[in-house]
């Protein structure tokens, strides 16, 4: 259920983009791999909440009249998923990943990435449908645990590190980690947006 008041969306999202991008977070996700994802993901759902945030502000100040009615028109998806999604994934693609590791500029062009990916994605969030949000949630949660399968597949039975940047091990346990969060998430969505399409 959503706040009626977005404030605490504001509040929240802050938050998670402080513990994401401070000096101790990034210097731990240069380390490990599992905690790189982590804050990775915390900066984009931060920056979603605060994007949610400034949707609803421009909504009730009459502020991008005709962009926020494009976004309800394509119920949010060309922003959320057409934008944001592809921003994020473009940086999980192995080669561009592993220069987000080895070199500052290209760490930095991540996070602005994020941040901005994030943004635009809150926005098409605040102009989606509850089917539409409750799909989008199933989507996101059963691809992570898609991908985390196919990750473990590979680096356990096959040896082979996409990630070349941390060390195999890590790859592993940074599978493992993925799969865990996504499995319960993916379950629940599945059947929240059957029911928000009244088939139950």
């Amino acid at each position: 259920m959503e706040l009626r008041d977005k404030k605490p969306y504001l509040f929240i999202g802050i938050a998670m983009v402080i513990a994401s991008i401070n000096p101790l977070s990034l210097y731990l996700a240069e380390l490990l791999e599992i905690i790189r994802v982590s804050f990775d993901m915390s900066l984009v759902w931060g920056t979603g909440l605060i994007g949610i945030w400034i949707a609803d502000y421009m909504f009730k100040k009459g502020i991008g009249k005709s962009f926020l009615q494009f976004n309800f028109t394509t119920r949010g998806l060309i922003l959320a998923w057409g934008i944001a999604g592809t921003m994020v994934c473009l940086w999980y693609v192995p080669n561009m990943f592993d220069l987000s590791v080895l070199y500052i500029t290209y760490r930095f062009l991540q996070l602005l990435s994020f941040f901005i990916a994030g943004i635009i994605g809150g926005i098409g969030w605040y102009g989606m449908t509850n089917v539409w949000k409750s799909i989008s949630m199933f989507a996101i949660f059963s691809m992570m645990a898609s991908m985390a399968e196919i990750f473990l597949e590979l680096g356990t039975y096959y040896e082979t590190n996409l990630y070349s940047a941390y060390s195999i091990s890590q790859f592993v346990d940074t599978s493992y980690f993925l799969f865990a969060m996504a499995f319960a998430p993916s379950t629940f969505y599945m059947v929240k947006w059957l029911k928000d399409l009244n088939i139950f």
